[in-house]
């Protein structure tokens, strides 16, 4: 499971709204061009806050967890969401093309062009990647094997975990047993943006590391409910 298309559009669309925009406005009335761009700086603030906020929050409940058969076993699926990042990066990336577009007004000032140049550039190359990155994700899936991380990039085995790690962090103390991409280290949210507290994620995970017997019932309706019930959600 990847990137929702609603989460391009969020990262791009403001970038290429402005892209487009702004020149055909401004070109044929060079006053026009001190107001929209005061119109776009408001919208590109509000927009970065709200990215700010959004950013912030952690309150996601284990609803967000779904029962799902993965490579013919049942699986918890806590699906990537992107969605909190693009508006951030996406109301950003518009932010910086109007900076271009601005230094590109001072015609004469050779300096400045060429940094709007590699504004839209670099701006333009971030984008990109974020969006491969968002085509090549996948979920995290809890299975009474182990738990898959980016859809099965990388299997870490429960024998792998480390126990003695602190909380939050997920340390493999048996790096031999990994599967598929190394991992050393894994922090909730830190690779796969997760839709689902990240509180009450790796108490499940830490749960289930020290209780193997609870394994089997990874992935069933009934261990869910039961998760919900006897794990505290995180309020923020």
């Amino acid at each position: 499971m990847r990137a929702r298309a609603g989460d391009f559009l969020v990262l791009l669309a403001p970038t290429v709204v402005v892209g487009v925009l702004v020149p055909v406005v401004t070109r044929d009335d060079p006053g026009a061009y001190v107001p929209v761009l005061l119109v776009l700086l408001i919208i590109a603030t509000i927009g970065i806050a709200f990215g700010l906020i959004l950013l912030a929050q952690t309150t996601r409940g284990p609803s967000t967890f779904a029962v799902v058969v993965w490579r013919e076993q049942p699986a918890f699926r806590i699906q990537p969401s992107f969605r909190r990042q693009c508006v951030f990066y996406g109301v950003l990336g518009a932010a910086l093309v109007l900076m271009a577009f601005n230094g590109f007004r001072v015609g004469h000032v050779s300096v400045l062009r060429v940094m709007s140049y590699g504004i839209i550039v670099l701006t333009s190359l971030f984008l990109l990647i974020m969006s491969v990155r968002m085509l090549r994700s996948g979920p995290l899936l809890l299975t009474a094997e182990g738990i898959a991380i980016d859809g099965g990039r990388s299997f870490v085995p429960w024998d792998a975990l480390d126990l003695t790690s602190e909380p939050g962090t997920w340390a493999v103390g048996s790096p031999e047993l990994v599967r598929g991409r190394r991992v050393r280290e894994f922090r909730p949210g830190e690779d796969v943006p997760l839709e689902v507290s990240l509180y009450f994620l790796t108490r499940v995970v830490d749960l289930y590391a020290r209780q193997p017997e609870r394994r089997a019932a990874i992935g069933t309706p009934a261990e869910l409910e039961r998760l919900r019930g006897t794990l505290t959600r995180q309020v923020t």
